[in-house]
């Protein structure tokens, strides 16, 4: 570490070191604090754009770094997949590295790239997040388009099903200059702390704030409008509140009428819309029609302008028109949105959702009368078998606004620019129709290599559609993470080669054959540009210097990357082997190297700045650049999803909406808590203070109606198996829910099992399907499933029944033996 990395206090040698936290989606800028090459806390970094905060996952950062637990030397299998003890022994990097290489190539040589599958942890809540380009890099130049990413129940959604709508991500709220604040199934309070900070100034200043989510949390108390929605109804609320803002007229009629398909006929014949070659002599063949009193006028696509007046569109048009095929009839989009809408008055509305008529009037009374609104969405409706849908409905009412990539908004494309290192180039369509499951969803993550767990389970046991024989994984945990926890260890187990990359050991990586030992963000180098927080963070450009040395010999996910790139002879693609000319090369735009930002440990910020209104700039041809989709305006109406046998509008019916099987008549929700990251964590003993048992929050009245007590231990029954937790009682809860947390399973610091299996089985993704997937990204409803409850006492012997008594003795999967005997399992957790 260079002495112009640190900051020196001079009290009894302690080094101040600036940096960012990487321990979830907030990246808060910190002090690490290091004495005698230990780090020993971790403090907000003042100044910073993320603000003056910092979490307890970030505060406790050194129990995570010198946990007992910890990965240290690589280690080899020495005993059978499922037998009692791994037999873990220690090998050299060299061997594994060139064991690894060795399998993967040859694989690749006699059987193809896609028979090697990767897995990913989450970037946006895990330490792995400067590496994740860098793995996507190797992926992809070795061929294979199998990666299970998980991002169908993460960040899909708002990332990728939003470039249905606007032909680009959610982007960033710009919260310093809204008007009002929209949060839909996203709760920053525990997952995103410095956002968290920018709501409470926006609200100071004046800025309304409405919160839709079935739990109280801290921003539902802030909250002017809190919508209690029932989980898995946000598709019909959306539609009641889309219908009452047209029924309003409280859309932005100049932006809707200018710069979205709104106006645009539709032909009844085919549902495709209308156009110019439809109609011919007068028009372009790529022209979209729209319809004014005199008549019908085009939209050029390549020039990004209609030929005639917005202001003269008549919106409500319907009529039989003369084209190439004979008379047809149409209708505008904004007629067709009217009967899809129309279906949810909030009467019906609220009968489905359990959000009240006033409520639903008042929120779209909100929306429409804010001269700006800013958003933000995840995976309170991404993890839902109609999350596609529900996330168009969402996109379309904030489309109404029209404060898409407007001041106040949300900006679309605002990160600081860099040259993308992950090779998106090389996700052509060849490449992805060889994706598991891209038949079934070609539009879904399959099209750019993001795989399905559940597919690649098939692939493994029934070789279906072709075997996969190796997985390659960094840092995931399929078997608590995902649902189908025993086929995820059936199928793990019956791998012909697995290698896994890791803190530490968990449930998945208890299957491996070799387990390789990573840093964590503390012992290595990082760079970020740009912290999604507000404008000034945009702007902020930081390395992160290695804060301590590594500890034992674990080498960072970068460092594995490059050395296997070069044993697999993809050396030149990876910059000769050198990681520092490839962080330059990304760096190229910024104009900055890592060299120079090792002379500026606080970061610096960047004269560039967001652009708001970029539709509206003029490109080279003169022509306005309009949005990043084909036609350059918002589509309204999918074309697309048209094309791929979907409704192009979001339409709903009574019967699209989740139904209780007989004897499961709760929802079952879930959430998440300040303290974790998925099944990151619970091995943290000042973190498992915080929250030391799976909790199971529910309204104080269903508690009583099953003579369940504060901290009683519970039973989770489901249609496809069961899981327990202790009751905590909410008085504010959405009275038919019970809400659940995943990720459970490392042993309480009692010792109490908290394995995938036994009396405490904790893992709530045990009792849920792979099944009812989303039919476009394939989510899984993981925010609406159904369940009964009981009690079980109080776990202490001392209740009405308890956990043992009432359970039972359980078989043991053979391979789970380790998590209750072997220390170095027990605790453990993964970076995602």
């Amino acid at each position: 570490m260079a002495s112009g990395d640190m900051i020196a206090s001079g009290d009894h040698g302690v080094q101040r070191v600036p940096g960012f936290c990487l321990q979830c989606r907030s990246r808060c800028g910190c002090i690490a604090h290091v004495s005698g090459g230990r780090l020993t806390a971790v403090t907000p970094l003042d100044g910073h754009p993320t603000g003056s905060g910092i979490c307890p996952k970030g505060r406790h950062s050194a129990e995570l770094v010198y946990h007992r637990d910890r990965l240290t030397v690589p280690m080899r299998r020495t005993a059978p997949k499922g037998s009692g003890d791994a037999g873990w022994r220690p090998i050299p990097w060299d061997e594994a590295l060139r064991e690894t290489a060795d399998r993967m190539a040859d694989i690749r040589d006699r059987y193809g790239p896609e028979q090697v599958a990767f897995s990913q942890t989450t970037a946006s809540g895990s330490q792995i997040a400067e590496a994740t380009p860098w793995i996507d890099r190797l992926i992809r130049t070795f061929g294979s388009p199998n990666t299970v990413f998980a991002t169908e129940i993460c960040n899909w959604h708002k990332d990728h099903s939003s470039r249905l709508t606007y032909g680009a991500p959610i982007g960033t709220p710009d919260f310093a200059h809204t008007d009002c604040i929209l949060l839909w199934g996203n709760n920053p309070a525990v997952t995103w702390l410095a956002r968290v900070s920018e709501i409470r100034a926006a609200k100071k200043r004046g800025a309304r704030l409405i919160v839709v989510d079935p739990r109280p949390s801290a921003l539902t108390r802030l909250a002017d409008h809190w919508l209690r929605v029932r989980p898995g109804t946000d598709q019909a609320l959306l539609l009641a509140v889309i219908n009452e803002v047209l029924e309003l007229q409280g859309e932005n009629a100049e932006f809707v009428r200018r710069w979205t398909n709104l106006p645009a006929l539709v032909r009844g014949d085919t549902g495709r819309l209308l156009r110019g070659c439809d109609l011919g002599a007068g028009f372009r063949s790529a022209d979209l029609v729209a319809m004014t009193p005199a008549g019908p006028v085009g939209y050029a696509p390549e020039r990004r302008t209609w030929d005639g007046d917005p202001g003269s569109f008549d919106l409500a048009w319907q009529g039989v028109l003369a084209t190439r095929d004979g008379p047809v009839s149409c209708r505008t989009v904004r007629a067709h949105l009217e009967d899809v809408v129309g279906a949810w008055p909030p009467e019906r509305a609220a009968r489905h959702t359990g959000v009240p008529a006033h409520a639903i009037r008042s929120t779209a009374r909100e929306i429409a009368g804010s001269r700006s609104v800013c958003y933000y969405t995840w995976t309170g409706i991404g993890q839902s078998s109609t999350a596609t849908q529900t996330d168009r409905a969402l996109c379309i009412l904030y489309a109404l606004t029209g404060s898409y990539g407007m001041r106040g908004g949300n900006l679309p494309f605002a990160g600081a620019p860099t040259n993308d290192v992950s090779r998106p180039d090389l996700v052509t369509r060849a490449f992805s129709s060889r994706a598991l499951g891209y038949a079934e969803r070609p539009i879904g993550p399959p099209r750019y290599g993001w795989i399905f767990a559940g597919d690649l389970y098939r692939a493994i046991l029934e070789r279906d559609p072709y075997p996969v024989r190796m997985l390659v994984s960094f840092g995931t945990n399929m078997v608590v993470s995902q649902p189908e926890t025993g086929r995820a260890r059936e199928a793990l187990r019956k791998l012909d080669f697995h290698v896994h990359a890791d803190f530490f050991l968990n449930p998945s990586a208890e299957y491996a054959d070799i387990v390789l030992p990573v840093t964590t963000s503390w012992e290595r180098e990082g760079v970020r540009a740009g912290f999604d927080v507000n404008a000034a963070g945009l702007r902020h450009l930081q390395l992160r210097p290695a804060v301590i040395d590594p500890v034992g010999e674990a080498r960072s996910d970068i460092d594995i990357v490059f050395d296997l790139a070069d044993r697999l002879g993809m050396r030149d693609q990876f910059f000769d082997g050198d990681p520092e000319a490839g962080h330059d090369h990304m760096l190229a735009p910024t104009g900055w190297s890592l060299d120079r930002l090792r002379q500026h440990p606080g970061g610096v910020t960047m004269e560039w700045e967001p652009g708001t209104a970029r539709h509206e700039e003029r490109s080279l041809s003169g022509h306005a650049r309009g949005y990043a989709t084909e036609t350059g305006l918002i589509q309204v109406y999918s074309e697309e999803l048209l094309e791929h046998g979907h409704d192009p509008l979001p339409s709903l019916s009574s019967a699209g909406l989740p139904r209780a099987p007989a004897g499961f008549p709760l929802r079952l929700g879930c959430a998440k808590l300040m303290a974790y990251c998925h099944s990151q964590h619970r091995n943290i003993r000042s973190l498992r203070q915080i929250a030391p048992d799976p909790a199971l929050e529910m309204s104080p009245a269903l508690a009583g109606s099953r003579d369940i007590g504060e901290g009683d231990w519970v039973l989770v029954r489901t249609p496809h198996g069961s899981f327990t937790a202790r009751a905590r009682l909410m008085p504010a809860c959405e009275p038919g829910s019970v809400f659940a947390q995943h990720g459970w399973w490392a042993p309480a610091p009692d010792g109490r099992p908290y394995g995938v299996e036994g009396a405490y089985d904790a893992n709530m993704n045990s009792a849920l399907s792979g099944g009812d997937r989303d039919p476009v990204s394939g989510s899984l409803p993981l925010r609406h499933g159904w369940c009964e409850i009981e009690s079980l006492g109080t776990g202490t012997g001392r209740g009405r029944r308890t956990v043992a008594a009432e359970k039972g003795p359980r078989s043991r999967s053979p391979g789970n033996s380790d998590l209750v005997r072997n220390r170095a399992v027990h605790g453990g957790t993964n970076h995602g």
